[in-house]
């Protein structure tokens, strides 16, 4: 099909729908929209109603993998949201605890109310309770842009420099030495690092990765 994407055309319909007059109605509002959005399943409304910074490190079409991943989990979610009470709102911020113990953080950005943290995204991360559960919630779900949105700058950088260098170092495969001792391999990459691997099931996989020495 030609044409702007679905969740572009979507992603229009949600901001005439849902901005606007998004202040005059309420984080209420857009709570219950978006709860509708992870109970139908609806990649694109709750991208639209997503703040900058919980979009940050996704792109449009992996949020939408990562809701049909996790979809019954999410329709659970959604329904639980749909049921929370009203949000207690303290100047351009509301926060909504649920029964699981989640929170859901909400933020007025450009005159409308829009999604921070919670459910599918990282959570509010106000107090250490809550980085803890959103870095629980994203190793469970395998959410890599989940778990880097939770660590610290200091970590982040040293995990950014550690795929950086790996990277780099296996660019040039004419430069790559390997041995291999039965199911045991060792690649040693560009710049004196290495990887280790084993053979499963016939497959090689990634055991660890060592730095130059």
């Amino acid at each position: 099909m030609k044409g702007a994407p679905v969740w572009i055309l979507a992603l229009g319909v949600c901001a005439t729908a849902c901005g606007g007059s998004a202040r005059d109605q309420g984080p209420s509002r857009t709570l219950q929209q978006y709860a509708g959005a992870l109970s139908r399943g609806d990649a694109a409304t709750a991208w639209a109603l997503l703040d900058e910074d919980a979009r940050r490190g996704r792109s449009p079409e992996e949020h939408a993998a990562l809701l049909s991943t996790n979809a019954a989990e999410l329709r659970e979610q959604g329904e639980a949201l749909a049921r929370s009470a009203a949000p207690e709102t303290i100047d351009a911020q509301a926060r909504v605890q649920l029964a699981s113990g989640e929170t859901i953080l909400l933020v007025l950005e450009e005159g409308g109310w829009r999604i921070d943290g919670g459910v599918l995204d990282a959570a509010g991360l106000v107090t250490p309770l809550d980085a803890v559960a959103a870095f629980r919630r994203a190793l469970m779900r395998r959410d890599l842009p989940g778990v880097e949105r939770v660590l610290s700058r200091q970590t982040r950088a040293e995990w950014e420099e550690e795929v950086r260098r790996v990277i780099e170092g296996t660019e040039d495969t004419d430069d790559l030495e390997v041995e291999v001792q039965g199911n045991r391999a060792r690649v040693r990459t560009t710049g004196g690092g290495s990887i280790e691997l084993v053979r499963e099931s016939g497959e090689w996989r990634v055991v660890d990765i060592h730095g130059p020495n």
